[in-house]
């Protein structure tokens, strides 16, 4: 009995299995149909290819705006669906109201300037009044011991004397 060795058995040829050819072929049948449509489509024309269903155009259902502001008796008024538009109002109310802030602000530090200045006349007057020299009274003659109702009203100005009328 032989023995076969395994260098004795011819070697079978691998065959090389092409992978890429089905892939390939998927690809192309892709591509053709694709360019096929594709030249469809541009050709227009509606007896080969409808793509589209014709529906003919109506009112969309439901309450309409017109019959909102109908029944509810409100005018023509802006829809507030424009966010651009709310931005642009809430940044003219916020600058409105920083300008009048400042006018206030101001305003606040010109009564208080004024006060000030107020203050300070009213200081320099009493400094004024204080650096005068006492004037005596008027009634140089008068009795210490005397009432106080006797005497007269101090805090009550003098009437003017008046020239006498000339004839």
């Amino acid at each position: 009995m032989a023995q076969s060795s395994p260098t004795d058995v011819p070697a079978r040829r691998a065959r090389p299995r092409h992978r890429w050819r089905g892939p390939l072929l998927a690809g192309f049948c892709f591509g053709l149909g694709y360019g096929i449509t594709q030249r469809l489509l541009v050709l227009q024309l509606p007896g080969l290819v409808q793509l589209q269903q014709g529906f003919d155009v109506r009112e969309f259902p439901g309450t309409s705006l017109e019959s909102l502001r109908l029944r509810f008796g409100t005018g023509q008024e802006e829809i507030r669906g424009d966010l651009e538009l709310l931005e642009l109002e809430r940044q003219a109310k916020q600058r409105q109201q920083e300008r009048l802030d400042a006018e206030r602000r101001q305003a606040a530090e010109r009564q208080q300037a004024a006060e000030r200045q107020r203050d300070e006349r009213r200081a320099e007057q009493e400094r004024a009044l204080q650096s005068l020299p006492e004037i005596p009274p008027l009634n140089p003659v008068a009795d210490p011991g005397a009432d106080a109702a006797a005497e007269p009203d101090s805090s009550a100005p003098l009437a003017p004397a008046l020239p006498e009328p000339s004839p």
